[in-house]
């Protein structure tokens, strides 16, 4: 008998849990990761406008925003670097659309059918390569416990690094420096930062913190947002940069406003300080000699590339004169032509920069050389030391494809270029230009190198034809404008086919050229000495 005033509960029936199929559950989630996907590849491509030429720059404050949140609300770190490698593949196929200027590659014999393919495979190879840079980055970054905000805290009793600090590190280290290192077939060219280059005002801080310093300012707006996301959405899978209050995350917004609004009053100082006169004349000789002139079976000769040129040189004032790269498609030392560039030099006194090849130890290098006002051919020779992988040597990997691939790697010189050593400069009495040669423009290296050499003037002499007019040009020059910044130097930008330019140090085009246009540029530099901060500090 139970006592008195007590009472004896039944048992609780359990309850049954609904055996749904297991098909019915996976779907959810197979859903979600798809969309997850998808999203990140538009998410990536949208961001990719921000391109120099495409000229949406204003996406790059918070277009990085959903890989931010992706990677951080992934489910794991697969997830993670898949998720980032779709970011940056759509960022980059966007980005990069100019390689479809490839086409057409009938003057290497190809059909209309085979130059469409080969240019898409070289679309998507590079594409390809810089999204396994996202996707790297986005494995590291999962890997890592982050808390929203600037300090390390315990979150759940264990310390997690600060998102706000630690993602722009990992940015300019991944994205930046490794993954893009010349060693690893890196081809840095569309950083985050370039599609600031019309943002005067903006950029000024370059010649401080230098394009890296302007691009993790970037990502750090980025993130910031993203930690304002994650606190207001209160979404668990986000938790890791949810900051500890909505006061605390709008913080976190202004710190990186702040940032740029003072960036931008430093380049109003800067550029309110204005600069010394100008005075010293440059012309650019834009041949526009189409890439069929220089590769059909035909072959411009050097004759009729010296009568062609003859006309242009004729416009040329006194002052220096710069011929693009590949100008003279021969070994300049031992050509004829060298002794008619001699000639003019004397005749229309100018010292000329001239893009030829140069051969040493039987060993070819794409070149710049200098002549000066007296005929006299200078003694150092500038060698091309950043060189376009398969287009100008072939990497180990190329000798397992077939011929007709290996042929797309076909030089002037007839074989693969070696790489140079030093950054030589070019000293016509005292007027010491430091030469760049094409795809250098996108190295700060080298870039901050030259200028310690001497360089008191910058010179980057390119051939774009290969691309038939493509925005590469407008990204070219975008970059140009951010080494100008940065040396706090006059660059002269001389393309084949346009287009040419003329940068002062604050990063305004002071002169250009059209595209795909036989033209001479005249314009005015100014030769400048002193180091820029970053040029000091920069390794």
């Amino acid at each position: 008998m139970p006592k008195a005033g007590s009472t004896k509960s039944k048992p609780k029936a359990k309850k049954r849990k609904s055996a749904a199929p297991k098909e019915q559950v996976a779907a959810p989630a197979v859903m979600g990761q798809w969309k997850s996907l998808a999203a990140a590849l538009l998410c990536g491509a949208a961001a990719g406008l921000s391109a120099p030429g495409l000229e949406q720059w204003y996406l790059a404050w918070f277009g990085l925003v959903p890989l931010v949140l992706l990677i951080t609300g992934s489910s794991g770190v697969v997830s993670a670097a898949l998720r980032a490698f779709l970011f940056g593949f759509g960022f980059n196929a966007v980005y990069l659309n100019w390689y479809l200027g490839l086409h057409p590659l009938n003057w290497l014999g190809f059909a209309d059918w085979q130059s469409g393919g080969i240019t898409l495979f070289c679309l998507l190879f590079v594409t390809c390569q810089q999204a396994l840079i996202y996707a790297v980055l986005g494995l590291v970054v999962r890997l890592i416990p982050l808390c929203g905000g600037f300090l390390p805290r315990q979150v759940e009793g264990s310390w997690r690094a600060p998102a706000l600090v630690v993602i722009p590190l990992l940015w300019c280290l991944i994205q930046e420096k490794i993954g893009n290192a010349p060693n690893l077939l890196g081809v840095p060219w569309s950083m985050i930062e370039y599609t600031q280059y019309k943002q005067t005002a903006l950029i000024q801080i370059s010649s401080i913190v230098g394009g890296i310093g302007l691009g993790a300012l970037i990502v750090l707006a980025n993130v910031a947002i993203a930690c304002a996301i994650a606190t207001f959405n209160k979404k668990l899978s986000l938790k890791s940069l949810a900051a500890t209050n909505h006061s605390t995350a709008v913080a976190f917004v202004c710190v990186p406003a702040l940032l740029v609004a003072v960036s931008v009053a430093y380049g109003f100082s800067r550029l309110a300080s204005g600069l010394p006169p100008a005075d010293q004349t440059i012309s650019i000789v834009q041949g526009n000699v189409n890439i069929e002139m220089q590769k059909t079976r035909h072959r411009y000769t050097l004759d009729e590339l010296m009568g062609h040129y003859r006309g242009l040189l004729s416009m040329v004032p006194k002052g220096m004169c710069v011929l693009t790269e590949s100008a003279v498609p021969a070994y300049l030392r031992e050509s004829a032509v060298l002794e008619d560039f001699k000639k003019r030099s004397r005749q229309q006194g100018l010292d000329m920069i001239i893009g030829a090849i140069d051969r040493q130890d039987g060993l070819s290098f794409n070149s710049a050389f200098g002549i000066d006002h007296n005929g006299r051919l200078l003694d150092q020779v500038y060698h091309k030391r950043y060189l376009v992988p398969v287009g100008e040597y072939k990497p180990a990997f190329l000798s397992y494809l077939p011929d007709w691939l290996q042929r797309l790697t076909d030089t002037p010189a007839g074989t693969g270029f070696t790489a140079g050593r030093k950054p030589a400069v070019l000293d016509f009495d005292g007027k010491v230009v430091a030469p760049l040669i094409c795809f250098e423009i996108i190295s700060p290296e080298l870039m901050v190198s030259s200028v310690r050499n001497g360089g008191t003037v910058l010179v980057n002499i390119s051939d774009l034809a290969w691309f038939h007019g493509a925005m590469i040009g407008d990204q070219a020059s975008a970059i140009s404008v951010l080494r100008a910044v940065e040396s706090d130097r006059y660059f002269v930008f001389a393309a084949n086919t346009g287009p040419s330019m003329i940068i002062d140090p604050f990063g305004r085009i002071t002169a250009h050229t059209a595209i795909e246009k036989s033209s001479v540029l005249t314009g005015k530099v100014g030769l400048r000495s002193t180091r820029s901060p970053f040029v000091e500090w920069f390794n």
